[in-house]
């Protein structure tokens, strides 16, 4: 092992390496040349990139919500699918003659898989807490600079213009499936207003909103009974009265024979009008030809007979005894003739009375009945109310979403919402992408010299040979008495000055290669050397 234990001095260095010059040389000659010779035969992939910016919505949000709410991530993943479906990227690779190679060997599906490998989407700046793309970069990769520009540029335009169209396809969308419910809701509206409307004509009256006014009408018809009461009441008073009066008459006339046939003339006329009440009756429950109302209409014309017969006897009766009763029993009489009349003027106003009361007692039992049948009506009337109620706010509710939709489809049709807008357009490169030229480069050129220094390092480590008495002393620990220097022949000496040159001319003819091959690399694409080497 030649590596000195007291470690490496300059001098060891520069020994070292002229004993090992072609372990060092030839490595890094080769390395470098091939990394040369293949960035000059690697095909070059050019790549042009734009940017595309989603705009957020022009209109406030406040004054119009879009109805697109898809999370923009997922949107812009859809987009992707779309622009890099199959029939796209056949048209774009027939519009621009792309891979006419692969096309020519295969078949266009291995091109379109071929041609997905090189185009690449990649959000570039997020905004929102929830982390919104607020811009992303579509590139594509290709041999042709012009080619990919426009390659690029097209692939934008599909992003952009897919998004108008999906986007106002969501709206559109949306704007139709409300627009059918609200068609719907409006039949269901129609159908409960039908139901309403059907329950309150058949419950006329007895309607919640009716029970305030029903109330009112049955005290206002209890009054008016009450009223039918006392003056009937009255009346009965005045009755009795005048019954009394005509009784007095009667007990003050002992002489006269005529008030008897008159008092019966009034009893028959009285048990007459009971019969016609009876007979009334019995037409309301039976018909003519019951046995009941043929038998008290025959008693009733019987007693009229008889009534009109005792009239007219008793007329010709007064007629004839007239002249021969005195001035005062004449007054008795008209006084007793007036009483008698009034008295039957009370018992008609009386039955009409008694008739009113009858039908004001009939309305009254109705409107209790109304009153009664009140609360199960309302608790029908509430049920039925509240699914009304219910469409009505479904149907407001439906109608409003339904103009937002409206408002957002027309805010899409106008590209007023959110849309993707170039923010920097496709850009035509000047150097190829791939490979990158000076990288690869340097690290040949790194990788070629630590090739050459480790391996010249491994080979001097394995050599056993001294080339020096320091280097001696450090392996036995004795010193060195005396060396003996090597001593060359003239023709070792002239030996060893044509392997110099031969060495040298080797060393400057790699050099001379690696230079040529480094000019032809400049001379094939200058842009990719910052300092032009020409």
């Amino acid at each position: 092992m030649m590596i000195p234990k007291n470690g490496i001095t300059p001098r060891y260095v520069i020994s070292a390496f002229k004993r090992r010059l072609w372990y060092i040389v030839v490595p890094f000659f080769v390395l470098s040349t091939g990394v040369v010779t293949f960035l000059i035969q690697a095909p070059r992939a050019y790549k042009s990139s734009t940017l595309i910016l989603v705009q957020p919505q022009e209109i406030p949000a406040d004054y119009v919500m879009s109805t697109v709410t898809t999370d923009p991530t997922a949107r812009l993943n859809t987009l992707k699918e779309q622009a890099l479906s199959r029939p796209r990227l056949e048209e774009i690779i027939l519009k621009y003659d792309l891979y006419s190679d692969v096309r020519a060997q295969n078949t266009m599906f291995d091109a379109v898989e071929g041609m997905r490998k090189y185009v690449d989407v990649q959000v570039r700046e997020t905004r929102g807490r929830n982390r919104e793309p607020g811009s992303f970069e579509v590139s594509f990769e290709g041999n042709d600079p012009v080619k990919v520009r426009n390659v690029t540029a097209a692939i934008a335009s599909l992003f952009i213009e897919d998004n108008l169209r999906l986007r106002e396809m969501q709206a559109t969308g949306t704007s139709d499936f409300l627009e059918r419910e609200l068609n719907r809701m409006k039949e269901v509206l129609r159908q409960r207003e039908e139901l309403v409307r059907k329950f309150k004509e058949e419950n006329m009256g007895l309607l919640p909103e009716q029970m305030e006014n029903n109330h009112r009408i049955l005290a206002q018809l209890q009054q008016q009974l009450d009223g039918i009461n006392a003056n009937m009441q009255q009346i009965e008073d005045r009755k009795v009265l005048l019954q009394s009066q005509l009784n007095r008459i009667d007990s003050l006339q002992p002489v006269i024979a005529s008030p008897a046939p008159q008092s019966d003339a009034r009893t028959d006329l009285m048990s007459l009008d009971e019969l016609r009440r009876q007979l009334e009756s019995l037409r309301s429950r039976y018909s003519e030809r019951h046995p009941d109302v043929v038998r008290l209409t025959a008693t009733i014309e019987k007693r009229e007979q008889e009534h009109t017969t005792a009239s007219s006897d008793a007329d010709a009766s007064e007629s004839s005894r007239v002249p021969q009763l005195t001035e005062a029993e004449r007054v008795v009489l008209s006084q007793r003739e007036d009483l008698v009349t009034q008295l039957r003027l009370i018992d008609r106003e009386l039955h009409a009375l008694r008739g009113e009361k009858e039908k004001v007692q009939t309305e009254v039992e109705a409107y209790r009945r109304r009153i009664e049948e009140g609360p199960r009506i309302e608790q029908m009337f509430v049920d039925l109310r509240r699914g009304y109620d219910e469409a009505v706010r479904n149907y407001q509710s439906l109608l409003e979403k339904q103009l937002q939709a409206k408002l957002a489809e027309n805010l899409e049709r106008t590209q007023k919402g959110e849309q993707f807008r170039v923010l920097e357009p496709a850009n035509l490169p000047h150097k190829p992408h791939k490979p990158d030229v000076m990288k690869t480069l340097a690290m040949g050129f790194m990788l070629a010299l630590g090739c050459g220094m480790g391996l010249g390092y491994l080979r001097e480590w394995m050599d056993g040979a001294f080339y020096d008495g320091k280097e001696l002393e450090t392996v036995v620990d004795l010193p060195v008495l005396i060396s003996v220097p090597e001593v060359k022949t003239k023709a070792e000496c002239r030996w060893d000055r044509i392997k110099t040159m031969g060495t040298a001319g080797v060393v400057v003819s790699m050099a001379s290669v690696l230079f040529y091959a480094l000019f032809v690399l400049w001379k094939m694409d200058p842009s990719v050397f910052p300092i032009p080497l020409g």
